[in-house]
């Protein structure tokens, strides 16, 4: 059953192969590029660290995310870490904005990469801990591209449905968020994967590099 519904999602990027280039392209593109206008402008990190401070400062979801991985409780942090990736930042400020303005999603998603190339530029003490995270960011990255791509999808399938042999709007509106569904099998397995390496990185590899 995973397999099909994975072999869905393939087929679904192998259809529309030069946007999830383009986007990827993109997305990590531009986190580099910020990031390594950041290392000559140093100032931009502390203006975008203060702000994340201060949200997993604040009581609620992001500081029991914070507190799971303090206290190095495993399984909540990687099931708390899965599910705020895949509800909030994937499905909630990509997906469902795409379902209201066509291809917003895209755009929410390469402002994160640039949000991401300025908040892990590696400066101050903590900058050696970019090599064990830096995997983290290129799992967690491909499944936000992954989610932007069925943004495309989404709004291409709605906006040309006679190219996808739709004969109106909203029959290409239905059969985008079909395989925005299919998408998301393959986005799920991605952040899950992403989800573990980032607690056992967190909580086993950074102190390490801290350490040193």
């Amino acid at each position: 059953m995973l397999n099909h519904l994975l072999l869905d999602a393939f087929a679904i990027i192998k259809r529309h192969k030069g946007a999830f280039i383009a986007l990827n392209v993109a997305y990590f593109g531009l986190a580099v590029i910020s990031m390594i206008v950041t290392l000559h402008h140093p100032e931009l990190k502390t203006t975008f660290q203060s702000s994340i401070d201060q949200g997993y400062a604040k009581p609620g979801l992001f500081k029991t995310v914070a507190d799971a991985y303090v206290h190095r409780e495993l399984l909540p942090a990687i099931t708390l870490t899965f599910l705020v990736n895949l509800v909030v930042a994937s499905f909630g400020m990509t997906t469902l904005p795409s379902f209201v303005v066509p291809f917003a999603g895209i755009f929410v998603q390469l402002y994160r990469a640039f949000q991401w190339g300025v908040t892990f530029a590696p400066i101050g003490p903590l900058r050696m801990t970019l090599i064990p995270h830096s995997l983290t960011l290129l799992i967690e990255g491909e499944a936000y591209v992954l989610a932007a791509l069925a943004a495309y999808v989404q709004a291409r399938k709605f906006l040309w449905p006679r190219h996808y042999r739709r004969d109106s709007h909203l029959a290409g509106y239905k059969a985008g968020a079909i395989s925005t569904a299919r998408l998301y099998v393959l986005i799920a397995l991605v952040l899950l994967v992403a989800a573990i390496y980032e607690v056992i990185e967190s909580v086993y590899l950074m102190p390490l590099f801290l350490s040193s």
